[in-house]
């Protein structure tokens, strides 16, 4: 089994956001020390707790921090910017390293209404996703669809290979976009834990067509995690994360991610009792072998053999024993 990392750049209790993006970088060093695969940041925007806001910035500085482990998106949020500034970038990147760079991207706005339109005030109106793919894709190799306007354009500088392109999906209805085109595809358990990310990736290897961006289907699923040395230490990082969670995707987002002693002294209400009841599909948690375990389960329910964690545990630390624990664990099983 594979394995990877999706970082929201968490800021901790007590610090600021460049303290989140040196962790960052620590940790994606660590990771690969510990033979992770790939090492992704995300893209959101107006949240204070989680710092990730521009993945190409990050990715040059993790990139340039690290020496093998491929690096990417997940993921930049394509219908907030011109396709051609998004091939750019990554070109750019692939040009300034080589074979490791992923461009995975999605069509989530990233965040409320409000930010949505400053992300897009200048557009007299949005073009359809599939259109705006289909232009990415064209910049990125030079071949547009026949009428394309944009025919014979080619996203510069030049590169031996293109990055490889992921569709991020979350309900799987951009699983057999992603098969047709010839992409990856990452599917997020950790917003939609139900079975029909497993139908979807079923369906998109069933579908997959070899392009020039990848001869197989390749299939990512993504999953919160939360790991302790003892199954109560495991427990009280779950705590921390659904508390987090709970009020990340409310009106009233906490600009911090809990500490454990926060967390410890919080009084629940009914209302984040009930979400978090809700959330529980979302996060694996336990000691590492346990966790081990699940993600190997989850794997086979998804027909893969890579899963990609998302550590939204407090401390670095605590985040850094997690990837070595995990890496331990998994070289033994």
């Amino acid at each position: 089994m594979r394995l990877s990392i999706l970082d929201y750049s968490p800021v901790d209790e007590g610090l600021t956001a460049t303290d989140a993006f040196a962790s960052t970088v620590r940790l994606a060093q660590h990771a690969e020390a510990c033979g992770f695969a790939r090492y992704w940041v995300s893209e959101h925007h107006g949240i204070a707790a989680t710092a990730s806001n521009c993945p190409e910035i990050l990715m040059a500085r993790i990139a340039s921090a690290t020496a093998h482990i491929r690096v990417g998106s997940g993921g930049v949020l394509l219908p907030n910017y011109s396709s051609l500034k998004i091939a750019e970038n990554y070109q750019l990147l692939e040009a300034l390293f080589p074979g490791r760079i992923d461009l995975g991207f999605g069509r989530a706005p990233g965040g409320d209404q409000r930010t949505t339109l400053a992300l897009n005030d200048e557009k007299r109106e949005q073009r359809p996703y599939p259109q705006k793919v289909a232009d990415l894709l064209g910049f990125l190799t030079g071949h547009h669809p026949p009428g394309s306007a944009y025919a014979g354009m080619k996203a510069l500088p030049e590169t031996a290979e293109p990055p490889q392109p992921f569709v991020l999906g979350a309900s799987g209805g951009t699983a057999e976009f992603a098969a047709q085109a010839g992409l990856g595809f990452t599917f997020a358990h950790f917003i939609n834990p139900t079975a029909r990310g497993a139908r979807a990736c079923a369906a998109y290897r069933a579908a997959f067509c070899p392009t020039v961006f990848s001869e197989r289907a390749t299939v990512i699923v993504a999953v919160f995690v939360a790991v302790g040395e003892t199954e109560a230490e495991a427990a009280a990082y779950a705590d921390a994360f659904h508390l987090w969670l709970a009020h990340a995707e409310s009106a009233r987002p906490f600009d911090r991610v809990p500490s454990i002693e926060t967390t410890r002294e919080h009084r629940w209400s009914n209302d984040e009792v009930a979400v978090r009841a809700r959330n529980r599909g979302r996060l694996i948690s336990g000691t590492a072998a346990s966790v081990v375990a699940q993600l190997r389960a989850l794997a086979d329910a998804y027909g893969t053999d890579e899963v990609m964690i998302n550590l939204m545990m407090p401390a670095e630390a605590i985040r850094m024993r997690a990837v070595t624990a995990i890496a331990d664990a998994a070289a033994d099983a």
